[in-house]
């Protein structure tokens, strides 16, 4: 027993992987699903834009909006409290009616631990992953925001649902296996998946979230890894769910599933690049848009028919 009288985290979370198939747990030099990539230069993108203050402060999650035209929805990381903010395509904040542009809208009963990225549902959700967790991997608090999309005038909002979560085949707090940081969610064929972003090796493990019961931990479901040659720190997914896009300090990927769920199996497009500051990936249509550089918060566009197709 904890000193509190309570079962230790640890034992909570081993007293679940019972239940689990054995090769969901993780194994040491467990095969990562890879594809043969040419030898291309990287490629330097250029901004079209930026975020307005104070939505550069260190932009980390970048997604656009289900539910009004012209409209992004941006956030700062552990630097900032916790708020969002409504942008145009351009980088220009949409004015809180009372308050300002400068303002955002808050969610005063949210707390940005380590917000690392955002993505919307078809319910009219936001969803905002506070689970950014460090070269420790030692949180025990990682969880997910749900607050209703708001309009982008309102300058202030409240959340809907918190939803706790753990890693199945995460068995020590901190981890000696770094795999167990995130900095990239997003939304498709009803669920939210998570990607997460590793130092143990090149590669991510893709999860997902089948149950979001509040005051308890919900297990992720593990589903598929893939050597993405970095780390990767932003996602997103179109509206069918079908186009995969994931961000990474080196380059970026774009998925296209011929199954459900098996977007690591499908089309791969990939493009090197020199940021190595980009956190922020949204799909606009055919065109990605890519939130960069803490500071500046350098926005730049990329269609996809630049990315190289590397297997059909």
């Amino acid at each position: 027993m904890s000193p509190l009288g309570a079962p230790s985290f640890a034992r909570q979370i081993r007293s679940l992987l019972w239940i689990l198939p054995a090769g969901l747990l993780a194994q040491p030099g467990e095969p990562m699903k890879r594809v043969q990539l040419p030898d291309l230069k990287p490629v330097a993108l250029k901004p079209y834009a930026a975020l307005e203050i104070p939505a550069h402060l260190e932009p980390s999650g970048l997604v656009k909006s289900r539910l009004w035209p012209d409209v992004f929805w941006a956030h700062n990381d552990s630097g900032d409290g916790p708020r969002i903010f409504p942008v145009h395509r351009d980088g220009r904040i949409y004015p809180a009616e009372r308050y300002g542009a400068a303002h955002g809208v808050h969610i005063p009963d949210a707390v940005n631990v380590d917000w690392e990225d955002i993505t919307t549902d078809d319910a009219g959700h936001l969803i905002i992953g506070d689970f950014g967790n460090s070269d420790k991997n030692d949180r025990r608090d990682l969880c997910l925001y749900y607050i209703f999309e708001p309009h982008p005038s309102v300058g202030q909002t409240s959340v809907v649902r918190k939803v706790f979560f753990a890693y199945p085949d995460q068995t020590e707090w901190p981890s000696p296996v770094r795999n167990f940081d995130a900095e990239a969610l997003f939304f498709a064929h009803g669920h939210v998946y998570i990607l997460t972003k590793h130092r143990s090796d090149t590669g991510t493990t893709l999860y997902r979230l089948d149950a979001t019961e509040p005051h308890r931990i919900n297990l992720l479901t593990k589903l598929d890894r893939f050597d993405t040659r970095g780390q990767v720190t932003g996602a997103d997914a179109s509206p069918d769910g079908r186009r995969l896009a994931l961000l990474t300090y080196t380059g970026v990927w774009v998925f296209d599933a011929k199954e459900k769920e098996k977007w690591f199996d499908g089309t791969v497009r990939w493009l090197p690049t020199e940021d190595d500051e980009a956190e922020g990936i949204a799909l606009d249509g055919d065109t990605l848009v890519i939130s960069a550089d803490e500071g500046d918060g350098d926005l730049y566009e990329l269609p996809i028919q630049r990315l190289a197709v590397v297997r059909e």
